[in-house]
C-alpha cells in the first residue's frame, strides 16, 4: 500500500480535529514548551495554573518569583528545564522587542531567526508557533511523529527533523497536514508506542515493516 493511503488511514481511524488558536503568540509559545515530554492532560493542568497563579503575559512572568513558576509547572514535570526557557523567552521579546504583540508583525523567516536564538527552542517548537498561530501547513515532528515515521519506513532511521518532516509533507495532501500531525501523536500514544507496541491492534500492521519483528517478539514473549 502507498505511505499516503497508510496515512489517511491512521488519520481516519484517530479521528483528531484540532484548529488553529487563538491564544497570544507568547502563550501559545509558553503552551508548547510546557508541553515537552508530558501529555496533554498534564500541559492544560499547568498552564491553568500558571494563568490563574501569575498570569500567562510577558510583564507576569518576569515579575514573578522563579519558584512560583515552578510550583505551577510541577504537573507537567521537567520544570527545572521549562521554567529557565520561558523566563528567557519573556526576557528576549521584552528586552529585543518591547512587546509581543511584534512578534505578530514579523514574517516567518523573522520569527524563525528570532525563536531560533533562544536557548531550548528548537524546530518543532517553532513550526508548532507556526502550524498552530499561524495556520501554516507543515507538520511538525515530535518524538511519536518520528516513531511512527521510520516505523512505517516513511522515514530512514538515520533521518533528523527536517528530513522526517519533507518526507511526510511529500505525501499528506495539503489543508491536511494540521491533523495528520494530530493523528500521529496519537497513534504514537495509543498505539505505536515507544514501548510494547500494540501491533495486534493496529489498522496497518499488514503494511507496517516493522509489525513483523514485535508481533514475533510479542508471540516468543507469550510462549515463555
Amino acid at each position: 500500500m502507498e505511505p499516503n493511503k497508510i496515512i489517511k488511514i491512521i488519520v481516519d481511524e484517530m479521528k483528531i480535529e484540532k484548529n488553529v488558536n487563538d491564544t497570544s503568540a507568547f502563550e501559545t509559545l509558553v503552551t508548547t514548551i510546557i508541553s515537552q515530554n508530558t501529555n496533554d492532560k498534564n500541559t492544560e493542568k499547568a498552564v491553568k495554573l500558571l494563568k490563574k497563579e501569575i498570569g500567562l503575559d510577558i510583564e507576569s512572568i518576569l515579575l514573578a518569583k522563579r519558584e512560583k513558576i515552578i510550583e505551577c509547572l510541577k504537573p507537567a514535570g521537567l520544570y527545572n528545564i521549562k521554567v529557565p526557557r520561558i523566563i528567557e523567552l519573556a526576557k528576549k521579546i521584552k528586552n529585543e522587542l518591547g512587546d509581543e504583540r511584534k512578534l505578530d508583525l514579523m514574517s516567518d523567516e523573522e520569527i524563525i531567526d528570532f525563536l531560533s536564538k533562544i536557548k531550548g527552542i528548537g524546530p518543532k517548537t517553532i513550526d508548532i508557533f507556526l502550524a498552530f498561530k499561524r495556520g501554516r501547513d507543515i507538520i511538525p515532528v515530535d518524538t511519536h511523529v518520528s516513531r511512527v515515521s521510520k516505523r512505517l519506513g516513511i522515514a530512514d532511521k538515520k533521518d533528523g527533523y527536517f528530513e522526517i518532516r519533507k518526507k511526510l509533507e511529500e505525501i499528506v495532501p495539503k489543508g491536511e497536514r494540521l491533523k495528520t500531525h494530530f493523528a500521529l501523536i496519537t497513534f504514537g500514544r495509543r498505539v505505536c508506542t515507544a514501548k510494547d507496541p500494540k501491533c495486534t491492534m493496529c489498522p496497518v500492521k499488514d503494511n507496517c515493516p516493522s509489525s513483523k519483528q514485535f508481533l514475533s517478539y510479542q508471540r516468543k514473549v507469550e510462549t515463555v
